[in-house]
C-alpha cells in the first residue's frame, strides 16, 4: 500500500494587506494586497519559495545519501506571470552549488532533487484544488429578507 502524508495549513487575513499562514506551530506573514509586495511575500513568491525549499530539502537529503560534500546551496528564481487569466506561465531557476564534487555527481543530484520533490512533482504534473465555501454570519446580525 502506498504511503501518504497529510498537510494542514491555515491562512487568515490579518488586515487589508497581511495574511498569516500557520502550520505545525510555525508562522509566515504573507502579503495579501493585490499589486503590492510591501507586507510580505506575494502568493506567487510564496509558490517559488516553496519550490526552492522543496528542492533544497532534497539537495541536502539526497546529497547526504550520496555522500557528497555540499558547502553551499542556493536557488535563484525568475518567473513570468500574465494577468488574464492570472497565471505563472514560466519558472526558471539557477541552482548554485559550492562543492568539490565531480560535475557528473552534482548533475545527478540536481536531477534527483527534481524527481523526488513534492512541490516539484505537483507543479510538473499539476492538480486541481478542490474546496468548499463555509459562511458565518457576524454575531448579532440578522439575514436581510427580500
Amino acid at each position: 500500500m502506498e504511503e501518504t502524508y497529510a498537510f494542514k495549513v491555515s491562512v487568515t487575513a490579518q488586515d487589508d494587506a497581511h495574511a498569516l499562514a500557520e502550520a505545525r506551530n510555525h508562522q509566515l506573514v504573507l502579503n495579501s494586497k493585490k499589486g503590492s509586495g510591501e507586507a510580505g511575500f506575494s502568493a506567487a513568491e510564496t509558490l517559488l519559495a516553496a519550490l526552492g525549499a522543496c528542492m533544497l530539502t532534497n539537495i541536502q537529503a539526497i546529497g547526504q545519501k550520496m555522500h557528497l560534500q555540499i558547502d553551499d546551496a542556493r536557488i535563484e528564481f525568475d518567473a513570468v506571470r500574465k494577468d488574464e487569466p492570472p497565471i505563472v506561465t514560466e519558472i526558471n531557476y539557477r541552482l548554485v552549488l559550492t562543492s568539490p564534487e565531480p560535475k557528473e555527481k552534482l548533475q545527478e543530484l540536481h536531477e534527483l532533487s527534481r524527481k523526488w520533490g513534492t512541490v516539484t512533482n505537483t507543479l510538473i504534473h499539476g492538480i486541481t484544488p478542490t474546496g468548499q465555501l463555509i459562511l458565518h454570519k457576524p454575531v448579532g446580525t440578522t439575514e436581510i429578507k427580500k
